[in-house]
Formats: C-alpha cells, structure tokens, sequence
C-alpha cells in the first residue's frame, strides 16, 4: 500500500481547480480576456494550492513483512505513518478553512464538499493511529484493525473526488485558474 491512498484524493483534487463546483454565481460580467478579479486569482491559487500540498506530501506505506519482523519497530513505523496523514489533513482542512468566506458566496460549496468527507477521514486516520498508540505492540490483529479503517477512510476520500466531480465554480473562477500560479499543470 504505497501512495495509492493520497493518490485517490489528489486526481479530485488537482482537477478540481478546473471542476465546476455547485452554486449560484453572483451576477457581474467577467471576461477571461480582462483577466478576472485578483481577489477571485488569489482565492484559487490558494484552492489550487491545498491541491498541490497534499499531492507534494505523499501517502501512507508501511512493510508487512517488517510487522511480522519486529512488532515494535512495526508499531513505531505504523504509527508514524498514520501521525504524518493526519497532520497533512489537518493541514489542508485548515487551509481550506481559511479560504472561506470566498469572494463569491458560491465557492465556498466547493470547501464544504471537500472539508467533510476530508473531516471523516482525518478523524479515521485518526482512529487508526490511537489503536496503534494504545497497543503494547503490532499484531496481525491490531495491523488488520488499522488497514480497515483506512480503507474506510480511503472510501471517504473517495466521496470527496466524486462530489467535486459534480459541482461547478463560476465561470470567473475557472478563468482565474488560468492565471493562478498553483493551477498551472
């Protein structure tokens, strides 16, 4: 299980400077010519670059064959592990966080449809590292009990890539994704 785990999210992610997310745009004439507001740039730079955090911070992996090795070093590793995605999540909740209210009232679905699912997985994570931090050592049990609720959290990561597949920005912030530095491919 090598980085497949970020891997989900950030497809959604990345795209998601350029995915439509739902809402009522408010009414104004933009032209893409004109170049958008630099308020609407800076917000989706910013958006663009939560999307490049994660993706720059990599996944999870752990050794199977070093838990059946040595279950303390195991249980450190495991440990860590966990600890680092749910520093990265809390990140990139805060970030998020960060970016409301957005210029246009629209845009902040867009960080709801991500925050929530991102919320369920960082608190499974979570989970998963106090299991870890509880246990006197790794056990086929305890590894067991840990990859379960990441795949549960995985699986919440997912809705988050679905939902944003689904939902649009206004059309000032697609145009603005075109001039935001972090959105560049």
């Amino acid at each position: 299980m090598k980085r497949w785990l970020m891997a989900v999210v950030l497809v959604g992610l990345v795209t998601g400077c350029a995915v439509p997310v739902a809402g009522q745009p408010a009414p104004g004439p933009t032209s893409s010519a004109a170049g958008a507001e630099p308020e609407v740039v800076r917000w989706v730079n910013n958006f663009c670059g939560v999307a490049k955090y994660m993706v720059a911070s990599g996944g999870v992996s752990f050794d199977q064959t070093q838990a059946q090795a040595d279950p303390v070093q195991a249980k450190k590793s495991v440990s860590d592990s966990l600890g680092r995605v749910v520093d990265v999540l809390n990140v990139v909740l805060h970030d998020l966080d960060e970016l409301t209210p957005a210029p246009v009232p629209a845009a902040d679905t867009a960080v709801e449809v991500i925050s929530e699912p991102l919320t369920r997985a960082r608190d499974k994570f979570a989970s998963a590292k106090s299991a870890v931090d509880a246990a006197p050592e790794m056990t086929v049990d305890l590894f067991s009990t840990v990859i379960q609720d990441m795949t549960e959290a995985v699986t919440v990561m997912n809705e988050a890539v679905e939902k944003m597949a689904v939902v649009s920005l206004p059309d000032e912030f697609r145009d603005a994704a075109d001039q935001a530095e972090n959105c560049a491919g």
